[in-house]
């Protein structure tokens, strides 16, 4: 249970520094630390409160593009991402690090983070009741990465989207990340 309090505070810590885009995420903000706090593992994925979740942004090396890939089971294009696994990760960069290596097949000499190290956004979304678990939300954290050497993907499963037509997506949290990504990049 040591590793999970050390993540709570870990994040926690982040959450308190964290600056918010807008009124919508300085909402989320409160109610991710509300959710940490009132819970003994935030992190576990079979929570029905919902859960901590990280996401990776992968930029490509013009930093132009964001690679998407094609969620099965919500049947649409999304970033990657996924659960922290509070006995292989030590923290939330790392959980997305590893999740972005798990479904890219990427080494971790491919990318580098992008930025500080610290998560671009934070964003709070429903995800649909899927057989016996209900509906929950899932709280995201989401980092960039950058791809610094060559890859292929498979164009079936993966696709790499323009910046700017991600600020055009009727998706409000897709386009709030895709601003600040754009930010980052136009000021590199």
């Amino acid at each position: 249970m040591m590793r999970v309090e050390q993540q709570k505070q870990f994040t926690l810590e982040f959450l308190k520094a964290y600056h918010p885009a807008d009124e919508v995420e300085r909402a989320y903000v409160q109610e991710v630390v509300a959710f940490i706090q009132s819970q003994e593992n935030p992190f576990y994925p079979q929570l029905t409160a919902g859960h901590i979740t990280v996401s990776s942004i992968l930029l490509d090396q013009s930093q132009q593009n964001i690679l998407f890939h094609y969620h099965q089971k919500l049947d649409r294009w999304l970033q990657f991402g996924g659960h922290v696994e509070p006995d292989q990760d030590f923290n939330t960069l790392q959980a997305a690090i590893r999740e972005l290596m798990e479904e890219t097949g990427l080494s971790v000499t491919a990318f580098s983070v992008f930025g500080e190290g610290e998560p671009i956004d934070l964003d709070v979304h429903l995800i649909p009741a899927r057989g016996e678990f209900p509906a929950h939300p899932h709280h995201d954290l989401r980092y960039v990465f950058k791809l610094i050497l060559p890859a292929k993907f498979d164009e079936k499963t993966f696709r790499w989207i323009p910046i700017e037509e991600l600020l055009a997506w009727e998706d409000a949290s897709i386009q709030r990340f895709a601003q600040k990504v754009f930010g980052l990049t136009q000021a590199q």
